[in-house]
């Protein structure tokens, strides 16, 4: 990205510094996911750059699963329009991009509600909600 100033680079940057400064105050290092980037590299699908963002800084953290379950970029799927990146503990809900979305930077996140089937926009937009976990 050449441009210091894009809607990438502030949304990478923005994530990057969070990550850091969270993973510090626990006495933890960067947890990124292992072999992140030729992993996400090897999808099909074009993701969003705060979702990429989290798997490079923060992908293998705990928080990642210790209660709501991030999904590994090969167990990302695609339902009902939506692309799929984290269940709810107890299977209740998952969270997803809605496929027309995946190629902005930070897009709004999607919440099934499992029992019925039915989607709702969440109040967050990618990044914020993934930080929101921390």
């Amino acid at each position: 990205m050449s441009d210091e100033n894009s809607p990438a680079d502030a949304v990478i940057k923005t994530c990057r510094d969070f990550y850091r400064h969270w993973m510090q105050n626990a006495g933890l290092e960067i947890s990124a996911l292992p072999d992140a980037v030729n992993r996400l590299q090897a999808l099909t699908l074009r993701l969003p750059v705060a979702l990429i963002a989290y798997y490079q800084f923060a992908g293998a953290s705990p928080v990642s699963t210790i209660y709501n379950h991030l999904l590994q970029p090969e167990d990302l799927h695609l339902d009902q329009e939506h692309l799929i990146f984290m269940h709810e503990n107890q299977g209740v809900v998952d969270w997803g991009i809605r496929l027309q979305d995946l190629a902005q930077v930070d897009p709004v996140v999607w919440q099934r509600n499992n029992d019925d089937g039915a989607w709702y926009a969440e109040d967050h937009h990618l990044s914020s909600f993934l930080m929101a976990r921390w």
